[in-house]
């Protein structure tokens, strides 16, 4: 089974928006979006290539083919 893995670092984020990587969004332990690629982010925030933004002091970011439960 597939390892979840968080994105926690600026580094962890860059490497995901480089390789444009999809991840999801979890906020309270709640599905907030899937697949999702960055385009941008910074200290604050990560913003999609949706244009969809996601605070990183609610959020909590992963990459991996399972979910947390």
């Amino acid at each position: 089974m597939p390892k979840l893995r968080p994105i926690i670092t600026h580094a962890d984020f860059e490497r995901m928006r480089i390789f444009t990587r999809p991840i999801d969004v979890w906020q309270q332990g709640e599905l907030l979006d899937k697949d999702i690629i960055i385009k941008s982010h910074d200290d604050d925030k990560v913003t999609s290539t949706n244009h969809e933004n996601y605070s990183k002091s609610t959020c909590l970011f992963f990459y991996g083919s399972s979910h947390p439960k």
